[in-house]
């Protein structure tokens, strides 16, 4: 496999995964406070808390929990898509010069300067 389209697929998958995880922690997070809210004591609690959160996904989706939740997992992936393309930039500046080369050749004549300065 070329190494390009393993990085490029490695970049889709990371926009993917970011894109699905606040959809599902947000979806979790609702589901767990609808069972919540049927057990007999607490159902007020878990009603009220139901109705926080989704007024406040609210606030993100133009008053939509749902969008809201997709905008907020639309920003995640856009993140996630930011941080991957960081690492195909810094995979491709090591590649063409690795690690310390440049400074290996530089130093000896850094230090022949600056003790010829001294003197």
């Amino acid at each position: 496999m070329n190494i390009w389209l393993s990085l490029f697929f490695s970049l889709f998958l990371t926009t993917l995964v970011s894109f699905a995880v606040p959809v599902v922690f947000c979806t979790a997070i609702l589901a767990g406070l609808v069972v919540l809210s049927h057990l007999p004591l607490i159902g007020i609690w878990g009603t009220n808390l139901y109705e926080q959160v989704w007024n406040f996904l609210a606030v993100f989706g133009e008053g939509s929990g749902t969008i809201g939740i997709l905008t907020i997992a639309l920003t995640c992936a856009i993140v996630g898509f930011l941080f991957e393309s960081l690492n195909f930039y810094r995979y491709r500046i090591l590649i063409k010069q690795p690690l310390n080369t440049s400074w290996q050749k530089k130093a000896p004549e850094m230090i022949s300067k600056i003790t010829n300065y001294r003197q």
